[in-house]
């Protein structure tokens, strides 16, 4: 996720993410939950330009192009949009005023557990650093990021991660092979703050901290070794759980992945996007085919095939 200039614009492709483990440790003081995460950006994305004329106010456009929607909103300075919060919340870290256009191609669906909003507030921060000349290097970012939200810091990266903490606490990881995912969007999306109000009926234990860092570090040791079926069987997300009791047609979905001959299937973030790992780009492409003709008859939403970077 790198700024390039097009013309007078710059632009940028904002990624979205899938968790391919994800362990909730216990409740924070702060609110939150602590968590531990192995994630990896896919090639889905979202695209984020910006124009950067100092005699316009600071402003927004959204061009919708998800499944089944095609609409252009004018949001103008919505001060609940994640973009617009990015980019005032650097303007005043910098002391200076915001500034310019910034126009957002949607295509990671929302409230799936994607990171769509995240990633492109992670997207906004790069366009208005480099635009504005502010030089601002990726670790005086951070904070700034995780100020902003739980998974912003991750898309700073642009690489498989660890994250820690609340989600802040960003471990890249190299050497992953590239992986290949089928996944069902459902037309309902979950709650985060219903799902982790959901999960807060599990019982946490003081051996889960040592007990996940074990298993993130095995999930970790056998991608890197390319062994990629002991991988799968630790592709586990705590809030699956949760999330079925809300959503039991999450359930149906995974048999129907099981069914395709997915290695793994899973729960990415707090839903509702559900994921199967695939064995090849062929199989994914292949298995979203087959599964598109179930999307009316069995509840599946948008199904599409994508691959991690």
């Amino acid at each position: 996720m790198h700024p390039c200039k097009v013309g007078s614009a710059w632009k940028i492709q904002a990624s979205a993410k899938l968790n391919l483990y994800l362990e909730i440790l216990g409740p924070r003081a702060d609110g939150f939950h602590a968590l531990e995460t192995l994630m990896v950006p896919v090639q889905l994305y979202d695209q984020l330009f910006y124009w950067p004329d100092n005699r316009l106010p600071l402003s927004l456009q959204v061009r919708d192009l998800r499944p089944g929607r095609r609409q252009l909103d004018q949001l103008g300075c919505d001060k609940e949009n994640l973009v617009v919060r990015a980019a005032r919340l650097l303007a005043d870290s910098a002391g200076i005023a915001p500034f310019g256009r910034f126009d957002l191609v949607k295509r990671i669906p929302v409230r799936a557990g994607m990171g769509g909003g995240s990633s492109d507030a992670a997207a906004a921060l790069q366009l208005a650093n480099v635009a504005w000349g502010l030089g601002y290097t990726r670790q005086q970012l951070q904070p700034l990021a995780a100020e902003l939200g739980s998974d912003v810091p991750f898309f700073l990266e642009s690489t498989a991660a660890i994250c820690r903490g609340r989600g802040e606490q960003v471990q890249p990881v190299v050497g992953l092979p590239r992986l290949h995912f089928v996944i069902a969007t459902p037309p309902e999306g979950l709650s985060t703050a219903e799902v982790f109000g959901e999960a807060r009926k599990f019982d946490y234990s003081e051996s889960m901290v040592s007990d996940s860092q074990t298993k993130i570090a095995k999930l970790v040791a056998a991608l890197q070794c390319g062994a990629i079926a002991e991988a799968a069987s630790g592709m586990t997300n705590r809030l699956e759980d949760a999330a079925t009791r809300l959503a039991p047609w999450l359930t149906q979905i995974r048999a129907i992945f099981r069914r395709a001959g997915c290695i793994a299937q899973f729960l990415t973030g707090s839903g509702s996007a559900y994921v199967g790992l695939a064995r090849s780009a062929i199989h994914a492409r292949q298995t979203a085919g087959k599964l598109r003709n179930l999307q009316t008859e069995r509840g599946l939403g948008h199904v599409l095939a994508t691959s991690s970077w």
